[in-house]
């Protein structure tokens, strides 16, 4: 099965966006932890209602063979990509987008003071995620597992 091109999964993402009634009643925020809902899966794509706040973070990590499409409902977030030398970094604040590789290793993270929502969508619809390890030694390690678990950076 394949996954809609980058300016579908775009387009897809937008027309749940515009319908805040089909994600506001899943917006929920707790300090202690970042939550998320599925809003929708099919053969081609899921899309998630994410919420955050201050020190929510996901570490780093791909998603496999997935590409993957966010945009920023409520608040604000920073989009990060690893670079060779540092990191790519997008603040990404209500009303914007971005459109992420499959191919790209990320973090999301919250911005600002205030509460942040965030819609996400996958294409394909999500079957593993890479999550990343830095090794005693510097070296990055890659850890392949169920995108059901949640993501959190490193502490």
């Amino acid at each position: 099965m394949t996954g809609l091109a980058s300016a579908a999964l775009r387009e897809t993402l937008l027309s749940w966006a515009e319908r805040p009634e089909r994600w506001s009643p899943l917006v929920r925020h707790d300090a202690t932890e970042r939550v998320h809902a599925l809003l929708h899966r099919d053969e081609r794509v899921e899309l998630y209602v994410v919420c955050w706040m201050t020190g929510h973070d996901t570490g780093f990590h791909d998603h496999d063979e997935s590409a993957t499409a966010i945009a920023v409902l409520e608040g604000a977030v920073t989009e990060e990509r690893l670079a060779f030398g540092g990191t790519v970094d997008s603040q990404l604040s209500a009303g914007d987008t971005v459109t992420i590789a499959s191919e790209a290793i990320h973090r999301v993270r919250h911005a600002g003071l205030a509460p942040a929502v965030t819609l996400h969508a996958y294409s394909s619809p999500l079957s593993r995620v890479g999550t990343y390890e830095v090794a005693g030694d510097g070296s990055l390690l890659r850890h392949s597992r169920s995108p059901d678990l949640p993501l959190e950076a490193a502490a």
